[in-house]
């Protein structure tokens, strides 16, 4: 989780989204519940997007800039466009990101605003499928090419002094940063 959250869990990113292999644990929800307490106090929130016999699909979000971002016009308008219930609140759109998962079976694009991730690169995505964008790391990149490579290094940056600092006997909760 440190290596593949570590920009959600120091407060660069507004959200992460992990899929976790529930037999690979000795009981995975007794894990999960360990560190509720962590997320809880520094400001973090988990949501099950899908989850079945083997596997579970779970966003990790802070609350208040998640919601910052989708209060954005342009994030709304969006999310409009795919049915999103967005004058109900931010927890109607979390559930009908569930259905629309269910339905499709597959990731929804517009996922990549509930990761946070800038209008103009998720519209981007939609519009050229996933085809001629300017740069790929984190997310595929279709403007603000140098300010985004910037923000990709932070989180690189972010990630691998995360996982170091867990490999010399720093503890998971400590790292996790409230913001």
């Amino acid at each position: 989780m440190g290596f593949h959250a570590a920009p959600l869990l120091v407060g660069l990113r507004p959200a992460s989204l992990l899929s976790f292999r529930k037999d690979r644990f000795e009981d995975f929800e007794a894990l999960l519940a360990s560190y509720e307490t962590c997320f809880s106090c520094k400001g973090i929130e988990v949501f099950r997007v899908v989850e079945g016999e083997a596997y579970v699909l779970l966003l990790f979000y802070r609350a208040d800039g998640l919601r910052r971002h989708f209060s954005q016009a342009e994030v709304q308008a969006l999310l409009q466009q795919y049915g999103y219930p967005c004058a109900e609140g931010f927890s109607a759109c979390l559930e009908h990101l569930r259905l629309r998962m269910q339905v499709q079976k597959s990731f929804p694009h517009e996922i990549g605003l509930f990761l946070g991730y800038p209008v103009a690169d998720v519209v981007g995505f939609i519009t050229h499928k996933g085809q001629d964008f300017c740069y790929s790391g984190y997310w595929k990149v279709y403007a603000n090419e140098e300010e985004t490579r910037a923000l990709f290094d932070r989180y690189a940056h972010c990630t691998e002094d995360f996982c170091s600092r867990l490999e010399q006997g720093c503890s998971f909760p400590d790292l996790v940063r409230a913001v």
